[in-house]
């Protein structure tokens, strides 16, 4: 997974459409153009990208998902009711918050399976790697909006990057290549990830797409 992520921030600075900005520094809500609010609705977008990201690494099943979605929901609404109790001490509140918190925790346990149990920890002991990940997923959206891609680039996109990434998983964890060969037979395969990109979008977007990355990836130098 550690391998994934590294290879996530190339590719998705390389592959144009879907990976503006990933490594883009200083990106945020003043830089998005979010305006006044800006904050609050890039800390939600954040909180949603991230709880995506995590769902999407732990391979989550369709009724999984819909039994923790219940937990979440469930446990903010105890964690709301035990801090508005105006009859409970500071001491009593922070007790009941953590018993809370830790009755869900177990109620999550019972619906992941070991694996993911495993996978979980690991984003848990890596959150700058998880941070990471779900500012992405942010920026993605953000640029899939201003380039107006419809739902069918976006699929196409979609698959490109799955495709692309799980071609280039193997080649960097080749023990027979050298460092210099891994990063060749990446670059190459990443250079034809933004080939087909690019194949997806319109002359228009394509046009957009270079003012944006020249705009947000400046300091990043050349991408060609």
């Amino acid at each position: 997974m550690k391998t994934s992520w590294k290879l996530g921030i190339v590719l998705v600075v390389a592959a144009g459409a879907v990976g503006l900005g990933a490594a883009a520094a200083g990106f945020g809500p003043a830089a998005a153009g979010m305006g006044p609010g800006g904050h609050a609705r890039w800390a939600a977008a954040f909180h949603r990208a991230k709880m995506g990201v995590i769902a999407n690494r732990l391979g989550l099943t369709a009724d999984q998902r819909a039994k923790l979605k219940a937990i979440r929901t469930q446990t903010g609404s105890n964690l709301q009711a035990i801090r508005a109790n105006g009859a409970l001490t500071a001491e009593q509140k922070q007790a009941q918050l953590a018993a809370a918190r830790q009755g869900a925790k177990a109620q999550l346990k019972a619906v992941l399976t070991d694996e993911q149990l495993g996978k979980l920890a690991f984003l848990r002991n890596h959150p700058r790697q998880l941070n990471e990940l779900a500012t992405r997923r942010v920026k993605m959206g953000m640029a899939a909006n201003q380039l107006g891609l419809s739902p069918d680039q976006r699929a196409k996109i979609r698959d490109i990057t799955q495709k692309t990434a799980a071609a280039v998983k193997p080649v960097r964890q080749d023990p027979n290549l050298t460092p210099a060969a891994r990063r060749e037979k990446v670059r190459q395969l990443v250079d034809a990830s933004r080939t087909e990109i690019r194949g997806v979008l319109t002359a228009e977007q394509q046009d957009r797409l270079q003012r944006m990355r020249r705009r947000l990836l400046a300091p990043l130098g050349p991408l060609g």
